[in-house]
């Protein structure tokens, strides 16, 4: 094989590696976020650094997303493959307000997992799990979403 061959030869297994390695990537995008904002309220007064989950229900496209609350209990959720926002649609929604012993809320860069934390959950369950959640929330576009919250039963 001469040196002009082999080099046409390689060109070639390139251009085929090349071709086949295109198709690879997904050209599915992911589904259309719209902006998922809101305020948590308990007992009338704003929940701060409080995480909030929304996990989508019904006929809800994506995986839903989370946010933590802010001052004046406000937050922003971000989809859990990126980006900020949630596709349309209904939502069970989990707000968790966990303690530290000394009364602080869990830092919210905090990766300890909850079994091995010290910090304790501070709302009932059918405010603060994720699969028992009684709370339901709708996200349409620029519709803020408005959580209150009782310690009342």
């Amino acid at each position: 094989m001469s040196a002009i061959e082999f080099r046409l030869s390689m060109i070639a297994i390139v251009l085929l590696i090349s071709g086949v390695c295109a198709g690879c990537g997904s050209s599915e995008e992911g589904p259309e976020l719209t902006p998922a904002t809101g305020m948590v309220m308990l007992d009338d007064k704003p929940l701060v650094n409080a995480d909030v989950y929304f996990l989508p229900i019904n006929d809800t496209p994506g995986i839903g997303g989370k946010g933590r609350t802010r001052e004046e209990g406000e937050f922003e959720i971000v989809y859990y493959r990126g980006g900020q926002g949630l596709p349309a649609g209904d939502y069970r929604v989990a707000v968790s307000y966990r303690l530290m012993p000394d009364g602080a809320p869990v830092p919210e860069n905090d990766t300890t997992p909850p079994i091995e934390s010290p910090a304790r959950e501070s709302l009932p369950s059918r405010y603060s799990s994720q699969e028992q959640s009684a709370l339901r929330a709708t996200v349409a576009s620029g519709q803020p979403v408005e959580l209150k919250l009782t310690t009342k039963k």
